[in-house]
């Protein structure tokens, strides 16, 4: 397969999960949605070799960090 197609496969499978994962939580929770989507960006922006968009927190603000578990 060449590297084109497996590119356009591959761009298709992220729509159709992007479509799959977006209508999930529409219906449970608009508010998920946003916070997950949020979450992901984050998560890509951490690992972006340049570093955070300009403007944009370093790190989460505590009330944003996953909860600690108690020991």
């Amino acid at each position: 397969m060449s590297d084109g197609h497996f590119q356009a496969d591959t761009d298709a499978c992220a729509r159709e999960a992007r479509a799959a994962i977006e209508g999930v939580l529409e219906r449970r929770c608009p508010e998920l949605k946003i916070a997950f989507w949020t979450a992901v960006d984050r998560h890509y922006r951490r690992d972006a070799p340049s570093g955070p968009r300009q403007g944009a927190p370093a790190s989460p603000s505590p009330d944003l960090r996953a909860p600690t578990q108690p020991r």
